[in-house]
């Protein structure tokens, strides 16, 4: 788990990423990273989307190319329910094992809820250290299992399983919630 972090922190500071994106807004990290849940090399990056364009949505994809040479790569603008939201995705094998940053430019509004949630996911563990291995644990099974994607399970699926439901277990998590 440490190297998940280290990974991130390489990517976040040596190669600029972070002080890349204070160009397009203020940058939150958010996710396993921020909460030391890393079950994986996952970043995942939320900016305030004030300042964001078209233009810097490009401006920023020619950074990521030059910069971080992805093997997967992807970055839209979609509007839905009158919110703006622009997406950059990319994995890369600049450390020499396959990492992936997801960067969200959402609204403040978005980012405070995210924020959120992750600080309440702290204090509980802090309360109880010993749900940290177990959310890892479920995470890393799903992973291994080739569940922990879009169209199965998430993060949010893992946390409201080990937080709200009282899951511990891999086996205890399929068995409540199923084989998607």
């Amino acid at each position: 788990m440490d190297n998940y972090i280290n990974n991130a922190n390489k990517l976040l500071y040596d190669f600029g990423l972070l002080n890349e994106l204070n160009n397009y807004g203020t940058p939150y990290i958010v996710g396993g990273y921020a909460m030391d849940l890393m079950a994986w090399n996952d970043l995942d990056i939320y900016v305030s989307n004030e300042c964001m364009s078209t233009e810097k949505l490009y401006k920023l994809t020619s950074f990521i190319f030059k910069t971080f040479h992805p093997v997967w790569y992807e970055a839209k603008e979609d509007v839905s329910d009158g919110k703006t939201v622009w997406f950059h995705g990319f994995e890369t094998e600049i450390l020499g094992e396959l990492c992936n940053v997801d960067i969200w430019f959402f609204d403040s509004d978005t980012i405070t809820k995210t924020l959120d949630f992750s600080e309440n996911i702290k204090q509980k563990l802090l309360v109880n250290p010993k749900l940290k291995q177990i959310v890892i644990s479920i995470k890393q099974s799903l992973i291994e299992n080739e569940q922990y994607c879009f169209d199965k399970f998430s993060s949010m699926d893992v946390y409201t399983a080990v937080f709200e439901d009282n899951i511990r277990s891999y086996k205890e998590f399929i068995e409540k919630y199923g084989d998607r």
